[in-house]
């Protein structure tokens, strides 16, 4: 950001000041080719908050998101999480991050099931963590159609199984790029429960998107735009 995050302290002030951002990226910057995307960005989110992160198209929405959740590096800058600098080394560090893409992709040869029973596997799941995934595939309708391959659903179901994954998981930071777009409007109200449900048990949860979510109030709202970001208010979201 151009000014200084007002909800952020300074690196060294935060341990005098209170407690530290669970996810602290200072002062990114990315490029493409030589060609700047966006610069000193600055985003800080505490346990158990919710932040939109909106913008015109092509601003670099998506690529701070995969910054973010360590799928990109970014050019400049450093991000810590809980603290601790997140490089790509540091599988434990991603693995408390989860990122629903707005495009999930998907195994061709696992059905849904078996990406679900996998990711929970990875995870160590308990056997009470599989009942609580039925319940959201039947709270988003979709129970009866893991059997088939992901390739064959729509991209709103599709859509479904990436935010039952990423909710399965419990992470501390979720990162969600566009979420709502292909969802039907019960969907968009699940996920404004999921989101708020997920808050209020310590998670941090960051989201791109045009308009808001049923049921939630950001705590911040990032702007993307012009190659630099900045707090802006939530009217009309």
């Amino acid at each position: 950001m151009t000014d200084q995050d007002p909800r952020r302290a300074p690196a060294d002030a935060q341990a005098a000041t209170g407690p530290v951002p669970l996810l602290d990226a200072y002062d990114l910057s990315f490029g493409y080719g030589g060609v700047p995307v966006w610069d000193h960005v600055d985003v800080a989110l505490y346990e158990g908050d919710v932040a939109f992160l909106v913008g015109p198209n092509g601003a670099g929405k998506t690529t701070l998101l995969k910054c973010l959740a360590g799928w990109m590096s970014p050019a400049a800058g450093e991000i810590r999480v809980a603290g601790e600098r997140m490089t790509g080394i540091r599988g434990d560090l991603r693995r408390q991050v989860a990122f629903v893409a707005d495009v999930p992709a998907f195994y061709d040869d696992l059905t849904a099931r078996e990406h679900l029973d996998f990711v929970l596997r990875a995870n160590r799941a308990a056997a009470d963590r599989r009942r609580e995934v039925d319940d959201l595939l039947d709270r988003f309708g979709i129970r009866d159609a893991c059997d088939a391959y992901p390739s064959a659903f729509s991209r709103g179901m599709r859509q479904k199984l990436a935010l039952t994954i990423a909710f399965s998981v419990h992470p501390r930071i979720l990162l969600l790029d566009e979420a709502t777009g292909p969802l039907d409007p019960t969907s968009r109200e699940l996920l404004g429960e999921l989101v708020r449900d997920a808050a209020a048990s310590g998670t941090a949860v960051l989201m791109s998107c045009h308009h808001g979510l049923p049921g939630v109030e950001p705590a911040v709202v990032y702007e993307l735009a012009g190659g630099t970001a900045r707090e802006v208010d939530d009217d009309g979201l």
